[in-house]
């Protein structure tokens, strides 16, 4: 048994996807206003993070890449 879609199905299924895309879109130019992210310059996606120390480690989920900094540590 196929499964057809009307026009207004389609129209609705597109509506509620371009709004999942904004909300996405909106929540990573806040991540970015906020200063404190860092994307992965090999593939573009969101690192994550953690310190060690005066070392800032990060690695992306996507790729695996790598990166560390040195960070100035507040007293």
């Amino acid at each position: 048994m196929t499964i057809t879609f009307t026009d207004e199905d389609l129209m609705y299924l597109d509506k509620q996807q371009d709004m999942q895309l904004s909300s996405i879109r909106q929540a990573i130019d806040e991540i970015k206003a906020k200063g404190n992210s860092t994307f992965c310059k090999k593939c573009g996606h969101l690192m994550q993070y953690f310190t060690i120390g005066n070392a800032k480690l990060m690695q992306c989920g996507f790729c695996g890449n790598r990166i560390a900094e040195m960070i100035e540590l507040r007293l």
